[in-house]
């Protein structure tokens, strides 16, 4: 029963607002309200080249323009280090471009999308291909918004997410997921500051990890329960706060054991956030904590372990956790903008006893990572839409060999990159 708690009121919760749609809905004039919006159209976007050098090799994504963490090392026969060996690259695959939409009323409500892609590519093997980032459409009335299609999932907050130049945006510290999704957000208070966001959410370019002989997004669906998202947040010109809980089930295989039997076993995983954004004349602040499970997902530590009594056993699960702490301070001149970063993130396992492990840098055997921990002291200079940025970018793994917990056990070795970033960006 206590597993059932967190979605059931998540859902309970959803579903008094949808009544309360109902409500709006039923109180609108017999009458069609008179469109007083006409069609809007706003392109936006930017080209940005991305030159980077890197100390070592790297786990990244496209080509190295995505930086995650260094590799561990890897002895020749000699006990010389392979992936000591230093990088140096430049692209252009970040570039964007992005379209914000006004239509007439509808249902009472104001209207608009967002429409934004990139040529980022949805995997490595198809870098420079045009994908989708956002294909999202909202509702506005005067205390409610309905969202619904491809957007930013809730642990990523776009008031509050580090400043750094690397097209990361702070990542394995900081939750970084777009997903399809219904939002709804709703204003508590008069002056309209502080709000509840609720949403269903589902996987589509940013999936858990499957078992082998499963497709990326195969365990969410086949657990037939959206992911769900609660969270308070308080935004005023001068402060951005909030709270945040997320609740997701997987059912990673239809069967298991030997022979093979139906499977209904599932891996639920509950996640926490808090952020803060302060802003002053002088400098903005932002910083950020997140205690969760499974988030393999926001392209952070861990996943989830497998556990097998026997070959002729079904396969059951439980969530490994981590924990990610983060803050960045920033400049507020137009001109020159200084700023720093730090991060850290902890991967603290699961119980013991596990055959096998679905995530990202765990494992039960071999070597794995225990913690992460980053620094990014970065500038940019700022001339009408044109603008130059720079930023080192020191990265410190400690590595180290795991357990059956998905803990390292014994002592670690501290791996470490130093990447530096140059980058161009021109603004339309």
């Amino acid at each position: 029963m206590k597993k059932l708690a967190l979605p059931s009121l998540l859902f309970c919760t959803l579903i008094l607002f949808i009544n309360n749609f109902k409500t709006i809905a039923q109180a609108m004039p017999a009458k069609p309200v008179a469109d007083t919006v006409k069609w809007g159209f706003q392109l936006y976007g930017f080209v940005r080249n991305d030159v980077m050098y890197d100390s070592r090799q790297i786990v990244s994504v496209r080509e190295g323009v995505f930086s995650i963490f260094p590799k561990d090392k890897l002895l020749d026969a000699n006990g010389k280090d392979i992936n000591a060996a230093p990088t140096f690259h430049m692209l252009a695959i970040a570039s964007r471009i992005g379209a914000n939409i006004n239509g007439p009323n509808a249902f009472g409500a104001k209207t608009s999308a967002l429409f934004e892609a990139e040529f980022f590519g949805n995997f490595d093997g198809g870098i420079n291909e045009f994908r989708l980032r956002h294909a999202f459409a909202k509702l506005d009335w005067k205390k409610t918004q309905l969202a619904f299609g491809q957007y930013w999932h809730p642990m990523f907050v776009p008031d509050c997410y580090p400043g750094v130049i690397d097209f990361n945006t702070g990542v394995p510290f900081q939750p970084f997921n777009r997903s399809p999704q219904i939002r709804l957000t709703q204003k508590l208070d008069k002056a309209n500051k502080l709000g509840l966001i609720l949403a269903v959410i589902a996987q589509r370019d940013f999936a858990s990890v499957a078992p082998t002989g499963y497709a990326a997004t195969d365990p969410f669906r086949n657990a037939a329960l959206p992911n769900l998202h609660a969270q308070l947040q308080y935004k005023d010109a001068h402060l951005v706060a909030g709270l945040g809980v997320d609740y997701k089930s997987l059912r990673p295989r239809l069967s298991s054991g030997t022979p093979s039997i139906v499977s209904n076993e599932k891996v639920n995983s509950t996640s926490f956030i808090a952020y803060l954004k302060v802003i002053t004349k002088p400098v903005i602040f932002k910083a950020e904590a997140v205690s969760g499970e499974n988030l393999t997902d926001h392209v952070m530590l861990g996943g989830y372990l497998g556990y097998v009594a026997s070959p002729v056993s079904i396969e059951t699960y439980a969530p490994t956790k981590t924990k990610s702490f983060w803050f960045d301070v920033a400049g507020t001149n137009k001109k020159v903008i200084p700023g720093i970063f730090v991060g850290y993130t902890e991967s603290d396992g699961a119980g013991a006893g596990a055959s096998a492990a679905y995530g990202r840098a765990i494992g039960i055997t071999g070597r794995g990572i225990k913690n992460i921990f980053r620094i990014s002291p970065r500038i940019e200079f700022l001339s009408g839409k044109f603008k130059f940025g720079t930023e080192m970018e020191y990265t410190a793994t400690q590595y180290g060999t795991l357990s059956t917990d998905a803990k390292i056990a014994g002592t670690t070795d501290n791996i470490n990159n130093t990447r530096l970033l140059f980058t161009t960006t021109f603004s339309f």
